[in-house]
């Protein structure tokens, strides 16, 4: 074989070798890019839902009449503003749902939803105490409308939110 076509062959399988390990390096970065803005989109989302969970059972304590020694309750004002801060929590979480819809996979965000869905049943109580509390002359707590059953409705649905907060876990570490 003559010497300039072993070059010429040589520097073209290099082209070659090069060309494919650039291709490779990249394709592998883009996937840990990739990767790493799933994961960064679960922890938020996971997050948030775990924030906003700890706000409702702290919320509940107040309404608990056999707690009532170690948290007072609430007037109706600051009940309020606790139901709406935690609501407006809740609004943002959905809004995680389009970041989750774009990292993917579908699977993580469908499991978001159904997630997220569980947050509603707890708020709704939540919310509804927090309305029915009277406002109260001179600051004093308003006495509780918050009855046994009411309050075992939401500890199922903080039960199904824990559930419900495990699974979105284990889907996103599944996906990720």
């Amino acid at each position: 074989m003559d010497q300039g076509l072993a070059a010429i062959l040589g520097a073209a399988v290099g082209a070659i070798a090069t060309g494919t390990a650039a291709l490779v390096t990249a394709m592998s970065a883009s996937r840990l890019n990739k990767n790493k803005a799933r994961q960064e989109a679960c922890l938020a989302y996971l997050t948030l839902v775990a924030r906003i969970r700890v706000a409702l059972v702290d919320l509940s304590r107040h309404f608990r009449p056999d707690l009532t020694d170690l948290y007072e309750p609430l007037d109706a004002a600051t009940a309020r503003a606790r139901t709406a801060d935690i609501d407006a929590q809740y609004h943002e979480l959905i809004t995680e749902h389009a970041v989750l819809m774009l990292a993917g996979p579908r699977r993580v965000y469908r499991q978001a939803v159904r997630t997220t869905d569980l947050v509603a049943e707890p708020l709704t109580l939540a919310t509804r105490w927090s309305a029915s509390q009277e406002p109260s002359p001179a600051a004093s707590p308003a006495p509780s409308a918050v009855t046994s059953e009411q309050l075992q409705a939401f500890d199922r649905a903080m039960a199904a939110l824990a559930q419900g907060l495990a699974q979105f876990a284990d889907t996103a570490r599944e996906s990720t």
